[in-house]
């Protein structure tokens, strides 16, 4: 085999290289490193416990020592390394953390406060700084009844799902420390000779909502969140008429939706996906990222309310295939939402049998939103040759300092990206001012 030197290759293509084997890797799923060896690092001299009492993080120590994190750390193994993201004094100050009310906590509520600012494994500065991207952390909290595609496998040894686990996207910019695509303030990072610390000036959202939830709530999102409700309601009302006298009774909402299994459905991936019968348990959550169009988004667009876009919808051609005992069709507007939820993988090709290539993570935070996601493929590998992988559908570039986005080959202007880093369980949520829209997609 020829060695590839990299001397040889431009820092753009190196970078492209770079991330496209990070995607490959599955970043967003990383193992948890059990019983790995502990390396030598020549200028560690103290542990983690020791750095955090003599840090800034005074009342995290407080709360570290309070609650049972070393138990549960020591679980793991002697051997185990272990990186902590501690806010300073001022940061828990600014979240009502001060030691009276740490003192107050039940020690189970330390233990997840802990839990979720601690990730297994070394994670150095030097690591960070050697990256383009974001390096996803899986913190060791877990989120009970919820779960993910399957990578690692679980601890009743099913290879069918992922336990969810809060993640943190990790990088560095200059001299700060970026977390989730914010500023934590500047690098304070020490080793220790059982992992590292990391002293950041904020604390860490924990998400607690769904994107579907976070969208309800906000109140700029109606006409995106609705015209897809009704849009659905109109669709399983249609194709159970239609499918009624095929099967002697009028199917049920969930039964159409098991037999139109390739629709993205209104809650599919920015929800939590209802069990498929009683006591299943399986992937029930998807990760990755959400462009959330604002209602203005829907004006200039000129759609002025929910009707007129289901007006739109008319041009549709939804219908149950008898041949096939299958649903067919769909509506003009699925494939402008598909842009803004799934990365347009409504056009993604398939082979003969159906089979299209596997997904890539697809968890963006604002600071990489650049044009070098732009050759990104965002679905590669499984059966299909690799010339039924599906590239990044978008152009990003920067104008004024503010993120553009423009479907590729699109004839419709650009959108700019409002707002960043909406935090959610499925993923973060941009604001986008603009509707995607593809080339030849006619809006009359």
């Amino acid at each position: 085999m020829n060695r590839i030197n990299l001397r040889n290759i431009g820092p753009a293509i190196l970078l492209a290289v770079i991330i496209f084997f990070s995607a490959c890797n599955k970043t967003e799923f990383l193992p948890d490193p059990e019983g790995e060896k502990v390396p030598f690092q020549s200028e560690a001299t103290k542990t983690v416990d020791e750095l955090l009492a003599a840090s800034a993080a005074k009342l995290y120590y407080t709360a570290w020592q309070k609650s049972n994190i070393k138990n549960i750390l020591s679980a793991k193994g002697a051997k185990v390394l272990f990186t902590v993201f501690a806010p300073d004094d001022a940061a828990m100050e600014a979240a009502g953390l001060n030691r009276s009310a740490i003192n107050a906590m039940p020690v189970a509520e330390l233990d997840s406060l802990m839990m979720f600012y601690t990730t297994v494994g070394a994670v150095t500065m030097e690591e960070l700084k050697s990256r383009s991207d974001n390096f996803m952390l899986k913190s060791m909290l877990q989120r009970p009844g919820l779960y993910v595609k399957f990578y690692e496998g679980n601890p009743t040894g099913s290879w069918t799902y992922d336990l969810y686990y809060y993640r943190h996207y990790v990088a560095v910019k200059g001299d700060e420390l970026l977390i989730n695509g914010k500023s934590t303030g500047k690098i304070n990072y020490s080793p220790a000779i059982n992992g590292g610390l990391y002293v950041i000036g904020k604390t860490l959202q924990r998400p607690v909502k769904t994107i579907l939830e976070v969208l309800k709530a906000d109140g700029r999102f109606t006409m995106f969140v609705e015209s897809q409700r009704l849009a659905d309601e109109l669709y399983i009302e249609t194709m159970a008429t239609a499918m009624e006298p095929l099967y002697g009774y009028k199917p049920s909402p969930e039964e159409v939706m098991q037999a139109a299994s390739g629709r993205l459905f209104y809650e599919s991936g920015w929800g939590i996906n209802k069990p498929i019968y009683e006591g299943y348990i399986g992937p029930n959550i998807t990760v990755s990222t959400l462009f959330a169009p604002t209602d203005e988004a829907f004006h200039k667009a000129g759609f002025q309310s929910v009707a007129d876009v289901l007006k739109l919808n008319e041009r549709g051609n939804v219908r149950f295939d008898e041949d096939y005992y299958t649903p067919r069709g769909g509506y003009p507007m699925d494939t402008v939402f598909s842009y803004h939820r799934n990365w347009g993988r409504i056009n993604q090709s398939e082979t003969a049998g159906g089979d299209k290539a596997n997904g890539n993570a697809t968890v963006f935070y604002g600071n990489v939103l650049s044009p070098v996601l732009n050759e990104y493929m965002v679905n590669l590998g499984g059966n299909p040759p690799i010339e039924y992988g599906y590239k990044m559908p978008f152009m990003f570039s920067t104008s004024n300092n503010r993120v553009q986005m423009q479907i590729k080959g699109s004839d419709y202007p650009a959108a700019t990206v409002t707002e960043t880093d909406i935090n959610t369980l499925n993923g973060p949520i941009h604001v986008v001012d603009q509707l995607f829209i593809p080339k030849g997609f006619k809006l009359k």
